[in-house]
C-alpha cells in the first residue's frame, strides 16, 4: 500500500491537468513512478502521512534522519520544504477532516478535496503558482482521471 503525502496526491492531479511530462526527475524522488501508479488505478488505496512518504524514498535532499533538508527558495525568505509541507499536509487534512494516517482509496480522498476545490485550491497555492491556476490544473486532472466532483463526498 502506498504511503502518500496529502499534497503529493494534488501535486500529482494538477501535473496531469497541466500536462505535464512524466518523467524521472533530477533530484531522485518517485513522483513520475507513483504517478504512473495512480494513472492505472485512482481507486487504489493510499495512507496518508504528515511526513516523508513513498515518492520521497530515494530524494537526493533526505537526510539520514529520514527529513528533507532541501529549502524552498521561491518564497521570500527560503523556508525548509520539511516544515513547509509537514504543514502544508496538516492544513490539508485538518481542513478535510482527516486524520494522518487515515488509509482510504485515492479517488475518495480526491472527491472529498474537490468537494471544495476553491479552499484547496487557497491552501495549496504558493507564490509562483496562484490560486486559480493550480484550482484550473486540479480541475482538469480530476476530470482526466475520471474523478466525479458533482458525487463528492464530504464525510466518509
Amino acid at each position: 500500500m502506498l504511503r502518500l503525502r496529502p499534497h503529493h496526491i494534488l501535486d500529482i492531479v494538477r501535473n496531469i491537468g497541466n500536462g505535464r511530462e512524466i518523467k524521472p526527475h533530477e533530484y531522485g524522488h518517485l513522483l513520475h513512478a507513483v504517478t504512473r501508479e495512480l494513472m492505472e488505478d485512482i481507486d487504489r488505496e493510499c495512507t496518508l502521512v504528515v511526513g516523508n512518504d513513498d515518492i520521497c524514498g530515494p530524494f537526493i535532499h533526505l537526510g539520514k534522519d529520514g527529513r528533507c533538508d532541501d529549502l524552498l527558495r521561491q518564497l521570500s525568505e527560503p523556508v525548509s520544504k520539511q516544515a513547509y509541507n509537514d504543514e502544508l499536509d496538516g492544513r490539508i487534512l485538518g481542513y478535510l477532516g482527516i486524520e494522518a494516517g487515515t488509509t482510504m482509496r485515492v479517488s475518495d480522498y480526491l472527491r472529498r478535496a474537490c468537494a471544495d476545490l476553491d479552499g484547496i485550491a487557497e491552501i495549496c497555492a504558493h507564490p509562483q503558482e496562484g490560486r486559480e491556476q493550480r484550482k484550473r490544473g486540479l480541475e482538469k486532472g480530476l476530470e482526466l482521471l475520471g474523478i466525479d466532483a458533482g458525487r463528492s463526498l464530504k464525510k466518509i
